[in-house]
């Protein structure tokens, strides 16, 4: 399917029509599947595309179902013939509720609802007819109890950062929660993945959230801790210290060093869940930020100056666009530009959601500068629940829905056009960008 360019029409718009691009491939699973929700969870590293969904293992075992494209030098997506499965799960596990893809790698969870540690199974790409083996199980130590191992996961292929902030829907059970949680990091060797350490803040700072969110380029690792998440209906609200969200760098001895520690502007400090959304790449940061009580969100974008990390401008769409609650709920940065999703966005006539690209133009203002759009159906509400891109390849979440005749799901790939293919974004599109330093005091590196 040839990408197509068309644009927004609406007599409100400020500056010029922003461009509008399709789908350049549909990637259906191959066969029937299981899980309700599948095709919410997807990933992409260079021409492969994942796409899963969470499903609970009844009686141990073989279970889940994750469907595997490849790009051919034609440019056509081909499925893997078989749908990859995660092994020797216990029964009563959960797996796939995240699932995250680099290079040769791909990182699964398997949450365990015993009150017994969770862990995060390790696949390999193979010539297999999926796509995949299974090599390993990434574990805490064996002293360290933690039911919520695996609540968010990142790598960059070599390195893996993986949080213990329980993020878990577990019906009318009550989440775990801890004074200090850790981001524990894995190192990926000829033996296969070691544990090598952990990331934690001080106790004193009260990081009940710390690891909510996490982002990984080589080198670098962003931590989001926010103050609250959302609860469930049934759950009290738990709020924990300040709000932030911390990079932390590899140094020259070889040691994780915090190199920043980003904060909302002073008028936004009673957004509690500011950073329980992060994406960055080497010199800029994403963050969703919300007020987790009501329903409101912004995205905020932080660079990294000379003087350190500052803040840079808040993300807003152009005003035929209304954000809803759901605004950056699903975040990611390709060549230069942040993916915004929402799924609860309203745009004119069209159904529920959002997926648009802004770039930061030569005034220094980020705009919106490319929306995706979808030629066929998605599920009511869901589009832009879950964005992930690689170079200028974006792929959204197309989640199955019986009911509305999407079936089995799968993802929509999408190419944006070189930046100098897109008219540049207006300043009047964007809010200014604040100068304010935010370095953080150099710390040693937790033991």
């Amino acid at each position: 399917m040839l990408s197509l360019f068309v644009t927004v029409a609406s007599a409100a718009l400020l500056g010029p029509p922003v461009p509008t691009i399709r789908e350049t491939a549909v990637l259906d699973a191959t066969s029937p599947t299981v899980s309700p929700t599948f095709g919410m969870n997807v990933a992409i590293s260079g021409d492969r595309v994942t796409a899963t969904g969470p499903d609970p293992s009844r009686t141990g075992g073989s279970i889940g179902q994750i469907a595997t494209f490849q790009m051919q030098p034609t440019g056509a997506w081909t499925a893997f013939r078989e749908m990859q499965s995660c092994d020797q799960v216990r029964q009563g596990d959960l797996v796939l509720g995240r699932m995250v893809m680099s290079g040769d790698v791909m990182l699964v969870s398997e949450d365990r609802r015993d009150g017994r540690s969770s862990d995060v199974i390790a696949f390999e790409s193979s010539d297999a007819n999926s796509g995949w083996k299974q090599v390993m199980r990434l574990e805490p130590p064996s002293a360290s109890i933690e039911p919520a191992f695996g609540g968010v996961i990142a790598t960059d292929g070599v390195l893996a950062a993986i949080s213990t902030v329980d993020m878990r829907v577990l019906g009318e059970k009550a989440r775990t929660v801890q004074a200090s949680p850790r981001v524990f990091l894995f190192k990926r060797g000829a033996e296969g993945w070691a544990g090598i350490g952990f990331l934690q803040r001080d106790e004193a700072q009260k990081p009940t959230f710390f690891g909510a969110s996490l982002a990984m380029t080589p080198g670098q690792i962003v931590i989001g801790c926010p103050k609250a998440i959302m609860a469930a209906p049934h759950q009290d609200l738990v709020v924990g210290g300040d709000a932030v969200v911390v990079v932390y760098r590899l140094n020259a001895a070889g040691s994780w060093a915090i190199d920043g520690e980003l904060r909302p502007p002073a008028e936004s400090l009673d957004f509690l869940g500011f950073g329980s959304i992060v994406a960055a790449d080497e010199s800029t940061i994403a963050v969703r930020m919300s007020k987790v009580t009501v329903a409101t969100a912004s995205v905020l974008v932080y660079r990294r100056a000379q003087t350190g990390w500052v803040y840079d401008g808040q993300l807003t769409p152009l005003i035929d666009v209304t954000p809803g609650v759901g605004w950056g709920v699903a975040l990611a940065i390709a060549d230069g530009r942040i993916i915004v999703g929402d799924p609860t966005a309203l745009n004119g006539d069209q159904p529920p959601g959002y997926v648009g690209a802004f770039a930061r133009g030569k005034d220094g203002n980020w705009a919106e500068s490319v929306r995706l759009q979808p030629s066929v159906k998605v599920m009511t509400a869901r589009w832009g629940v879950a964005v992930r891109a690689d170079g200028r390849r974006v792929v959204v979440a197309r989640p199955q829905s019986e009911r509305e005749g999407i079936m089995p799901g799968g993802a929509l790939v999408f190419t944006l056009p070189a930046a100098d293919q897109v008219p540049p974004p207006t300043a009047i599109q964007s809010v200014p960008a604040s100068t304010t330093p935010l370095i953080a005091p150099p710390t040693p590196t937790p033991k």
